[in-house]
């Protein structure tokens, strides 16, 4: 592996001494007056990358955690916390977002600030809710974490973030920083990771502890299959949790063909370049056939919700194109999303933007005469053909444009009232992309 490479990409990422140091006074100053303002029998601490000096360049996040006795009741959260941010910054705006309870997000001097409410606990076993073991992530991580090793976090992580694969929410279904961390743990450094991960096969089992080394094939058949995943990276903390959980299978592959093609040709660009825009995804996807962009309105829920019915809307609108009769030359027609400016926005490609009039709908073998008798019934109204063998009808279509069938799934979705998705505003066909003159 090319260390001169690394070296470079380290000196543009690693944050400098100076600002380490910055970062760690605004954190400690940050704690103070949440201190100074905690209810009685409760721990401010430092958490997430800041803590465990994991954090890139320009990275301006900091987790601070408030710990509760665990007699303390979880509906209490959302007020005590409230009340510490309206006494410690008086005037600052700040907005609750909700994840398994309430937390607190504000921005202090340039930095955005999460304010965690949690239980206080020494083991996983004695968690109450899903966020208490963050604390004891930050330890793992300061106890068995050399400090050459933080550099080899920061390469995977600006490696995984110049592809599109960092980050845990549903919206980019990735490797959180805490699973880079981890990573790195198991294999040493970046480049031993990426030698693994070239060769990777699913399902795939990385245990940093060894809390299942004792495991049989069928012990592990069944861990897979009581985890619900084919990617599991085991929490040190607790042998319950899959870290990697947030992972798609997609990504996973994704990741391993990105080490596969950066070992093959080694180069800064893995590390430094921009994803492409909304609006240069779905050209591409004109260029590949007809695309069109559905355009909704933003619904005011955080993202992991809104991501989470997006993506199910894209599933279900590529269900029903195939239904319908479309097809596209991308699988699963390309589906693309984005939620900049207030709109949410959806992409797909179809071959044909007009089907035929009618179609032909295959019924079962003649030699089967009561089902054959069945589909007749159905198909009453339609012309029928017999072809290899098989009794076949010619059918009317009900839709043959796709923003019928954009319709057909929004006007069922939004009529159940169980999402929070609009009707579209507005379904738009994408102009092909002029080519390019010799």
């Amino acid at each position: 592996m090319p260390s001169h490479l690394f070296r470079d990409v380290l000196e543009r990422i690693r944050p400098s001494r100076k600002e380490r140091e910055e970062e760690l006074l605004v954190a400690r100053r940050l704690i103070r007056k949440v201190a100074s303002v905690r209810p009685k029998g409760c721990r401010v601490v430092l958490t997430g990358s800041v803590a465990k000096g994991t954090f890139l360049r320009d990275s301006k996040d900091i987790d601070v955690f408030v710990l509760f006795s665990r007699t303390f009741p979880k509906s209490g959260f959302e007020p005590a916390i409230e009340a510490m941010v309206k006494k410690a910054f008086p005037g600052l705006g700040y907005r609750l977002s909700y994840a398994e309870h309430p937390y607190a997000r504000f921005h202090f001097q340039g930095r955005r600030i999460d304010l965690v409410p949690a239980y206080a606990i020494k083991g996983a076993q004695e968690r109450l809710s899903a966020v208490d073991r963050s604390v004891l992530h930050t330890k793992y991580v300061l106890g068995n974490m050399g400090a050459r090793q933080k550099d080899e976090v920061l390469l995977l992580k600006q490696f995984l973030k110049a592809n599109g694969l960092y980050g845990a929410e549903i919206k980019v279904e990735g490797f959180s920083g805490y699973l880079c961390e981890l990573l790195v743990v198991q294999y040493g450094s970046f480049a031993r990771l990426l030698s693994a991960a070239s060769c990777w096969k699913l399902p795939l089992l990385v245990d940093p502890k060894g809390l299942y080394r004792r495991a049989g094939k069928k012990e592990r058949e069944a861990l897979f299959a009581g985890f619900g995943s084919d990617f599991l990276v085991i929490d040190p903390t607790d042998r319950d949790r899959n870290v990697a959980a947030a992972v798609s299978g997609e990504n996973v592959a994704r990741f391993a063909g990105l080490a596969r093609r950066f070992r093959k040709r080694p180069s800064a660009g893995f590390f430094f370049r921009t994803q492409p825009s909304f609006a240069g995804r779905a050209a591409a996807l004109a260029s590949r056939g007809h695309a069109y962009v559905i355009s909704l309105m933003k619904p005011d829920v955080v993202d992991d919700v809104l991501w989470g019915q997006l993506k199910k809307a894209m599933k279900q609108l590529s269900a029903r194109l195939m239904e319908d009769g479309f097809r596209s030359r991308v699988p699963g027609f390309g589906m693309e999303a984005d939620d900049s400016g207030g709109l949410l926005r959806i992409a797909f490609s179809v071959e044909q933007d007009l089907l035929p009039r009618s179609a032909m709908v295959e019924g079962p073998p003649i030699s089967m005469l009561q089902p054959t008798l069945n589909f007749m019934r159905h198909h009453a109204h339609a012309k029928f053909a017999r072809k290899r063998g098989r009794i076949s009808a010619v059918v009317r279509r009900a839709i043959r444009m796709p923003e019928q069938s954009v319709d057909a799934v929004f006007s069922s979705m939004c009529g159940k009232g169980k999402s929070h998705l609009f009707y579209p505003l507005s379904v738009a066909k994408v102009p092909k992309p002029e080519k390019k003159r010799r």
